[in-house]
Order: structure tokens, then sequence, then C-alpha cells
């Protein structure tokens, strides 16, 4: 509870040794109160966690706590040095204790001496040198915190919960900060960590990837379903639609079961029979108890969120024609003469390493692109809408009603209908647009969009701070925009479902690659840094090989049971394609040839992951 409020009711799930879960729910749900209860941060109201003793929790927040003078070698060495001095002062005590009190002050010794060998005192300051390394962050011992970018800090946390060796890692939104590479790597390494992972995360790539099992939590209640996240999703689908059949049939019960009631009430009243009347209240009261059990009202779309991007036709074959393009800063040059274009109607992606110029670009064509620019020339009919990762583009002293009117003349009511559309309560419509939250801005950006009606977007990190089912959402209406899209965003899952060109940031130029992001990701042939088979595992124990022939045995059986998932899938979506296109329902046939595409990229990695291992 918090206060009054009911926030987890119920929940029951476990962790096996190894097992690698993801946790997922709509934002508020309560998935970090329940990590933070894990680790014993918060306590439950009711009920108990069973955690076995020497069983070694890590947990890497979403936000990381840190002091920004500290440099990554005292961040790293924080938990150790706390308990080094815990040691120092009990033996201290030891010396100058009375006999009377010498037991207590062996046992507080002892316990002492048992947290600092727990995390190999001794040799910890070494293992923190060497997880830097392994971590891609040697040489940067002396850096202070503060200065290094989020997604550095996310990889420190994650060294820092490593060094504990744990046996159980508890990680809140890891992906948040990494570039697609960054999350890549972050991918291989989970897949190849020995212990047990529970990851909440928005990432369905990264779910999809690491994750053997999906813990739904909805209405403070834990669901789990076996398999990756789109394992999830058919199931959920199949769940969803045997509901909806239930409820309809439930529905036509009920509907036969109030007819008979009224029409008893007109019997018994003509009548005046007190058999009539007990028929009658039999069947009233069967009817209530029909309605209390009826089958609930199954919701198909979890997103509350309704966007719908409309754009002004235009017939223009150019969008955007770069050429020449050269940007830096001081003595750093991001582009070199760099060339792309975009004609009318293409969806593209633009990705690149973190610090590449993707979005100084972005704000370089919102900023300087019109048809008289050489560099950056717009199309003269393009009009142009922009939603920036920083959301510097919305004014912090408006309220988000002004903010919506001045983006397109409107009465206030129809601001209130467009804003309520992207979650906004009545009781928000006077907030301040500097008092929200990153996800209140950037569903306050997206409105903003949709009342502008551009019909050339440029998105940079839409979906930033968004929960899955308004991310898919916002898919499912860019799917749908007509107009030309040009985006930079972490998340691939979503490039998959929106782009059909990808056109990567590489050594100050731009390289076009055709299709969407997995096509790319295969066809670039990317291989990740290979560090994670030199992380430690717990106390550097030695498994007998009969041991690590079990663990390959049933990695072989979940690999055998996901590729057999993913080809009943394939085998489906094909069917849904056909179909779609012979019914000349092209949206769901494109539809459904996106999913297939990315059904059968994940096929491929599985099948190369069981070859490896047979």
């Amino acid at each position: 509870h918090y206060g009054a409020d009911e926030v987890l009711s119920g929940v029951s799930f476990q962790i096996n040794s190894g097992e690698k879960l993801g946790m997922i729910g709509v934002n508020g749900s309560g998935k970090t109160t329940i990590l933070r209860i894990l680790t014993g941060e918060q306590e439950q109201t009711a009920g108990e966690i069973l955690i076995p003793s020497d069983v070694r929790v890590g947990y890497v927040p979403q936000y990381v706590k840190h002091n920004d003078a500290d440099t990554t070698m005292e961040f790293l060495l924080s938990d150790y040095r706390a308990i080094s001095e815990n040691l120092r002062l009990q033996e201290e005590n030891l010396e100058r204790v009375s006999e009377k009190n010498t037991n207590a002050a062996l046992r507080a010794y002892q316990r002492a001496r048992d947290d600092y060998d727990r995390v190999d005192g001794d040799l910890f300051p070494q293992r923190a040198e060497a997880m830097l390394d392994t971590m891609a962050l040697k040489g940067k011992e002396d850096q202070k915190v503060g200065s290094m970018s989020g997604g550095e800090k996310n990889v420190l946390s994650l060294a820092r919960a490593l060094l504990s060796e744990p046996d159980l890692l508890l990680l809140d939104e890891p992906a948040n900060h990494l570039d697609y590479l960054g999350v890549a790597w972050l991918e291989d390494f989970l897949i190849r960590f020995k212990g047990a992972v529970l990851i909440v995360s928005h990432n369905r790539y990264l779910l999809d990837r690491v994750a053997g099992g999906i813990l739904e939590l909805d209405g403070g209640k834990i669901t789990r379903y076996e398999g990756n996240y789109s394992a999830y999703r058919a199931a959920k689908l199949r769940k969803l639609l045997a509901q909806q059949s239930d409820y309809i049939a439930n529905q036509k019960r009920l509907a036969r079961l109030e007819e008979l009631v009224r029409r008893f009430a007109e019997i018994a009243k003509v009548y005046d029979s007190k058999e009539w009347g007990r028929r009658l209240r039999a069947r009233r009261s069967q009817l209530e108890r029909e309605k209390k059990n009826a089958v609930e009202k199954p919701e198909l779309n979890q997103s509350a969120l309704a966007a719908q991007f409309l754009s002004e036709e235009t017939q223009a074959d150019i969008a955007l024609q770069m050429r020449d393009y050269t940007r830096g800063f001081d003595d750093f040059t991001l582009f070199d003469n760099a060339e792309m274009d975009i004609a009318g109607g293409d969806a593209v992606a633009l990705v690149g390493a973190n610090g590449s110029g993707k979005t100084t670009l972005l704000k370089d064509i919102v900023e300087r692109g019109n048809w008289s620019n050489h560099d950056l020339r717009i199309g003269p009919s393009m009009n142009v809408g922009y939603s920036a990762q920083q959301q510097e583009v919305l004014d912090d002293g408006r309220t988000i009603v002004e903010e919506i009117r001045d983006a397109a003349p409107m009465t206030s009511q129809s601001a209130f209908a467009l804003l309520n559309r992207f979650m906004f309560q009545p009781e928000d419509m006077q907030k301040r647009v500097g008092e929200l939250s990153g996800g209140e801005r950037n569903r306050l950006q997206l409105a903003r969009l949709m009342a502008l009606k551009p019909n050339f977007m440029i998105l940079d990190e839409p979906t930033n701070h968004l929960d899955i089912p308004s991310r898919e959402a916002v898919e499912e209406a860019l799917e749908d925009f007509q107009g030309t899209l040009l985006v930079v965003s972490h998340d691939r899952y979503f490039l998959d479902k929106v782009v059909n060109r990808v056109v990567e940031v590489q050594d100050k130029k731009l390289v076009s690659f055709p299709g969407n992001f997995s096509e790319f990701w295969r066809v670039s042939g990317r291989s990740t840094i290979n560090v994670v088979g030199r992380v430690s595992q717990r106390r550097q124990r030695r498994e007998p090989d009969r041991v690590q022939r079990a663990q390959q045995r049933q990695e072989v059986s979940d690999l055998e049971r996901r590729i057999h998932e993913s080809e009943e899938q394939k085998i489906e979506l094909e069917d849904q394609m056909a179909q779609a296109f012979t019914n000349r329902d092209h949206r769901a046939g494109r539809r459904a040839k996106r999913q297939l595409d990315r059904v059968t990229s994940q096929l491929e990695d599985y099948y190369a992951r069981w070859v490896a291992l047979e």
C-alpha cells in the first residue's frame, strides 16, 4: 500500500536458479516497487519474500544514485569501503573491549569479517579495476561520474552490481540511454550470464532475445507467461480472443435470462399466481447469480492512448535532399560532406552510436532546412513537425491546453478532447508544462503533432518514457501515417514496425540500407564486443562437467521450445498475410508481413544458437 491506495494485491511468483524473466506493465503499475521489495529497500504490507540466505542479489536501479564528484573507481568501491571500514572499527573495538563485553564484541567482529570475506575483500580493489576493463571503461578510473553519459552510468551501475557476484540480478530499465550497439551488447551479456535475472523493461526486442518467461503486472496482480515477449503477445491475444468468445456467449445467455424474467413478470402480473411468483423469484435469483459471475469484457487494446496522425496531401518527390553537409564543434567533426535523400512518403530511421550527431542533424534540419538551402534542402510543400528528445519545443511556462492551442487554432473543448486521447485527465488541463513528467511531456509532444497535421514528421526518441501499450499505440498510428517520417530511436521493435529504410551514421558519412532495422542488422553483419565471457561468476566456483552438461541440455531444450513456438507463429502469420491480401486488406497484410519478418529474424537467431550448442 501507498497510504490508502493498494498498488499490489496477492502478488505471487517464483524465480528459479538460472532463469531469466521479464516483468512488464503500464507505467505506475508497481514494477519498480516489486524490485525494491525484493532488495529490502521497501517493506511489503503483507505476505512474505523468501530468498535463501546464500543467494546474493545484485540490483541495477533505473535512476543511478551517485555523487557527481566521485570518480568511477570511488563509485565501484563505495560498498566495499563501508564494509572494510566496519571491519576495521570492530577490530579496534576488540582491542579495548572489557572482559564482560568480549562475547558481544567477538560476534560483531565475526559478522563484519563474514561480510568482508563474502565480497572477497582482499582482492576487491583489483577486481574492480578488472571490471572496468571488462565493461569497456578502462582508462576512466579517475573520470568523475557526473561527467559520464547516461549510458556509461548504466554500465557502471551494472559493473557495481556484478562485483557482488550475484546469483540473482534485478534490472530496472537497463537499456535506458544505451545506443543500439550497447543494447545488443547488454543482450549478449545477459544471455551468457549464468545467474537468474529479473528484468523490468519496455524494450521488447531485449525481452525477445533474453527472457524465457514474462511476468505481466496488471491491476496489482502477476500473471506468468512462458516464452519471450513475442510468445507472450501471441498467448495473450489467444487468451483475449477466447475470453471475447466466452463474453459474447455469456452476454447472450444473460439476455435470454433477462427476457425470461420479463416474460415471467408479465405472466405473474396477469394470473396473480403464487406458483408463477415463485418461478419469477427463482429466475430473478438465477439472473443475479449469473450477473455476479459474468465473464468480464476483455480489453483487446490495453492502451488508453489513441493517436492518429493525419497529414496534408502532397505529390512532392523530394522531402529532404542533403548535400555536402558538414558539422562539428570546435575541433571535433561529426559530419564531413555527408549526403542523404528522403523521398516523399519514405519512413527512414537514422541510427548511430551515442554522440555520433543524430540529434544535432535533426535539429539542423528543423532549424535550417528550406528549399533554398543547398546543404539541407526540404521540399517546398513539406510541412515539418518535430518531436525533440529533450522536449525543448515545449514552453514550460504554458499550461498543456495553451500549448496545444498554440500549435493549432481550436476551442478549449477541442483541446480537451485531443489531450484526453493522449491520456490527460480533466484535472491535468491547467498543469504547467514544466510540472510534467518525462512520459507526460512526450505524450504532449505527440498530441501537438496530431494538432499540427504535418506531412513530414521528424521524431527524436518518440517512445522515451512510454510504457509498452502506449508504444504500440504510437506504432499503429505511425503505420497509418501517409506522410514522410524521419526518426531516431533506440527501440528496435518500434523501428521494425514503422520504417522501410535505415540510414546509419558511419565514419562521419550517412550510409543507407533498405528494409527495417532487423534487415539492416542482418545485412550489416554486426557483432557485439565479446566481453561477457570475462565477467567472473559467483565465487569463481567450478561446477562439475555433469552439472554443466545438464545446464547445456536445459538451454538446448529451451531453444527447441522457442523454435517450435516461433515456427508455429510463422505459419500462422503467413496464413494471416495471405488471407489479408486475398481480402484486399493491405494494411493488415503489411502488418502481418512486418511481424513475419521479425519472427523469421528471431528464428534465425535461435537456430544459430541451437547449432552452436549442439
